[in-house]
């Protein structure tokens, strides 16, 4: 009796450990070009999954084309996202939108994140700690994207602070890296590079070794440009939260801001000249003019204050101090102040005036520390300055 409880112990456990989830693509340009049929991708850790020389279509229709991962066949668990060749997918999201090819293609249960590269091209990833900081080296590589097979991107990624290395076709004996970041040139068997946590752009080159761990880019794009088909218009940061551009011209159109050339991260909004974008949200409308601009990536927050105002009412006859404050801010101006309007960081009005006056106190005692925007009118032009309350 006792041998035979064992023994069922030993094949209950012997059950639980052998089983893994079943991952699928299914879509009328998956390998079966079927709705109705799954095909089957390989793991080895119930994580990451793996289907090699892969052929697809390309997707046409976004409403009745295209493919998506689904787990143990069943529609309760789906992921997609129009993105492709590499995105994150979203439960219930959008059918990705296959271009045709043949790709080993890699797919992330814990975070949905999948990549389709073309076969034949070496598989890079990044792998550690600073990658996966429960399971370290024991979890598996956070896959880069790759369309030549020699330069290699990772959008999207929130490192923790630790060590990484890139790693070859998921194989541990062949791992690049270097002492040196956010920049170096990785060696073979080299060191582990020690990431600095955060947001990162990373850029491999298979060829050179060479790499970089950047901020982000933020770009806007649009008709109020050269198109939605052209490269975005970067902005500059220093710290990879808030970006800028100076004296941009546009003309009468529509924009959004974009992260990293990619429409997986976009902003847009109703709003202009101020107003907060949410991700996929609609056209920013935006009116012919000059402009300086700034974009929060962590709120989505934006402002494009016109900078070739008319002479008598432009932006540098306005004068705003002390700034910071701890209480009160001074606002000047060379003709009447007609109105007012303070707003948080995520473009919410909190108090709006009518000074008519040319000399105006903004009381900022009851005011929390930290970054406001005020939005200054006068006759036909305005102004929209940050402030900041010490």
């Amino acid at each position: 009796m006792k041998k035979q409880l064992l023994l069922f112990v030993a094949l209950f456990f012997s059950t639980q450990i052998n089983y893994s989830q079943v991952i699928s693509m299914i879509g009328s340009t998956s390998p079966s070009g079927s709705w109705a049929v799954d095909t089957d991708m390989n793991t080895t850790d119930n994580i990451t999954y793996t289907l090699n020389n892969v052929t697809v279509t390309t997707a046409t229709d976004p409403g009745t084309t295209g493919l998506k991962f689904r787990l143990d066949h069943d529609w309760a668990t789906n992921w997609g996202s129009a993105n492709f060749p590499s995105g994150t997918g979203t439960q219930n999201g959008a059918n990705i939108m296959t271009q045709a090819g043949t790709y080993d293609v890699t797919f992330n249960r814990s975070n949905g994140t999948y990549t389709f590269i073309p076969s034949g091209f070496t598989s890079i990833g990044i792998w550690g700690p600073a990658v996966d900081s429960i399971n370290g080296f024991g979890g598996p590589d956070v896959n880069m994207n790759t369309t030549d097979g020699i330069i290699y991107t990772l959008s999207g990624f929130n490192f923790t602070s630790g060590t990484a290395y890139f790693r070859f076709n998921d194989d541990s004996l062949n791992t690049w890296g270097s002492v040196a970041f956010p920049t170096g040139t990785a060696v073979q068997g080299g060191p582990t590079i020690q990431v600095t946590g955060g947001e990162w752009f990373v850029t491999f080159n298979k060829n050179t070794g060479a790499y970089s761990f950047a901020f982000p880019s933020i770009g806007i794009l649009g008709t109020a440009l050269n198109g939605f088909l052209v490269d975005d218009t970067d902005l500059s940061t220093t710290d990879g939260f808030e970006y800028t551009i100076n004296s941009l011209t546009l003309t009468d159109g529509e924009a959004k801001f974009r992260k990293d050339n990619l429409w997986t991260t976009n902003w847009g909004s109703l709003g202009f000249p101020s107003a907060t974008g949410i991700q996929d949200g609609p056209n920013i409308p935006v009116i012919a003019g000059t402009y300086d601009i700034v974009f929060q990536k962590s709120t989505g927050h934006y402002l494009f204050t016109d900078v070739l105002s008319t002479p008598e009412n432009s932006i540098s006859n306005l004068k705003i101090y002390p700034n910071p404050t701890n209480n009160i801010w001074n606002l000047s101006h060379t003709t009447t102040i007609d109105s007012v309007e303070l707003f948080d960081i995520n473009g919410k009005t909190i108090q709006s005036f009518e000074p008519n006056t040319s000399q105006f106190e903004l009381d900022g005692n009851k005011l929390s520390q930290g970054v406001y925007f005020v939005k200054i009118k006068s006759g036909a032009d305005f102004a929209v300055q940050k402030i900041i309350k010490n």
